[in-house]
C-alpha cells in the first residue's frame, strides 16, 4: 500500500510540475522580421513571469532591457553593407522558476536603394604620405578601442534627439561614392548641413568614450548609450565634454565645424548598433520625432 501511495504522490508531482511549467511558458515572441540594409528594428518579448531575455544574431549579442512589467526589448541593426540574406535570430527567455525557453525568429535582410554619385578631387587630396598613413592607423586604433566594450546597462530612453537643427544633405547615409574613378566604401553617417559654431547636442543619455582630433573624422566625440548603441559626431571645431563624462540627452557636447577630411563645414552624425552601421534618421523616425529645437526640448528632460 505504501508503495502505491508513493507512486501516486510522485505522479501528482510530475503532473503539477508539468502544468506549472506550461503555465510559466506563456511567452510572446517577435514575428518574422524583414529589415532593409542600414535600418533598425525593435524586438519585443513579453511574458508575465519573465525575468531575463538573451539574444544573438550570429555572433552579435542582442542586449534586452526589461520595463519591469514582463516586457523585454532590444534594438536590432542591419549593417549598410550587409548582403541580402535569410537568417535566424536565437532568443532565450528565463522565467522566475528558472525555466528556459528558446525560439528562433526568421530575419530577412533586404537591399536598400541608396544614392550613388561620382566626383573628382585634386590628386593631392587623395594621396597618402607615410605620415598620413600613420595618422590613419592611429585613428582606426582609437575608434576600435572605443567600440571594444559597451556598457550592458541601457542608458538611453526614448525619444532620441536630432543633434543639430539643420537638415541632411542629399548625398547622405548609405551613398555610394566614386572618387576620381575609384569606388569607395558607402557613407556611413548622415551629413547635417550645420555651419561652423553650431551647438551639437547628445542624441541621448550615455557615457563619452572618445574625444579627439583625427585625419578623416576631424574633431570627434563618441558616446556609448549602452547595450551596443553608440552615437558619433565628426568634423567638430570645439569640444564641450571630456572622455568618461556622463551626458544627458540635449547636453551640448561640441560645436560643429569643417575639420578632418571634408570639403566644407557640416556635422557627420553616425550611429553604430551592435557593430552595424545604421541610418541615424531611421533611429529618429522609429524612436522619437526630431524636435525643431533640440536645446529647448531637451531642457525639459533634465
Amino acid at each position: 500500500m505504501a508503495i502505491v501511495l508513493r507512486y501516486v504522490f510522485v505522479l501528482f508531482l510530475l503532473v503539477t510540475t508539468h502544468a506549472f511549467a506550461a503555465e510559466a511558458a506563456k511567452v510572446s515572441w517577435p514575428s518574422a522580421l524583414e529589415v532593409l540594409q542600414g535600418q533598425i528594428a525593435e524586438l519585443k518579448v513579453t511574458g508575465e513571469n519573465l525575468v531575463k531575455v538573451e539574444g544573438r544574431k550570429g555572433k552579435e549579442v542582442l542586449y534586452f532591457a526589461s520595463n519591469g512589467s514582463g516586457v523585454h526589448t532590444a534594438l536590432l541593426g542591419v549593417d549598410v553593407e550587409a548582403k541580402p540574406a535569410q537568417l535566424k535570430l536565437s532568443l532565450k527567455a528565463f522565467d522566475d522558476t528558472g525555466l528556459q525557453l528558446h525560439a528562433e525568429i526568421p530575419l530577412t535582410i533586404k537591399a536598400n536603394a541608396y544614392h550613388k554619385e561620382s566626383f573628382n578631387v585634386p590628386p593631392s587630396f587623395d594621396q597618402m604620405t607615410p605620415e598620413t598613413l600613420a595618422e590613419i592607423r592611429r585613428e582606426q586604433a582609437a575608434f576600435a578601442k572605443a567600440f571594444a566594450t559597451t556598457a550592458q546597462e541601457r542608458f538611453w530612453e526614448t525619444p532620441f534627439a536630432r543633434p543639430v537643427p539643420q537638415e541632411a544633405s542629399a548625398s547622405s547615409f548609405g551613398a555610394r561614392r566614386v572618387i576620381n574613378g575609384v569606388p569607395r566604401p558607402p557613407h556611413t553617417g548622415t551629413d547635417l548641413s550645420s555651419p561652423t559654431g553650431t551647438e551639437v547636442v547628445a542624441s541621448n543619455h550615455g557615457r563619452v568614450v572618445l574625444v579627439g582630433h583625427f585625419f578623416f573624422a576631424g574633431g570627434s566625440v563618441v558616446i556609448d548609450h549602452g547595450g551596443g548603441l553608440y552615437s558619433m559626431y565628426f568634423h567638430l571645431s570645439e569640444f564641450r565634454v571630456d572622455e568618461g563624462a556622463m551626458v544627458r540627452r540635449g547636453d551640448v557636447v561640441a560645436l560643429s565645424g569643417g575639420t578632418g577630411r571634408v570639403t566644407g563645414p557640416h556635422l557627420h552624425w553616425g550611429i553604430r548598433l551592435n557593430n552595424t552601421r545604421v541610418d541615424p534618421l531611421d533611429l529618429l523616425r522609429k524612436f522619437g520625432a526630431p524636435p525643431s529645437n533640440p536645446a529647448a526640448s531637451t531642457k525639459a528632460d533634465k
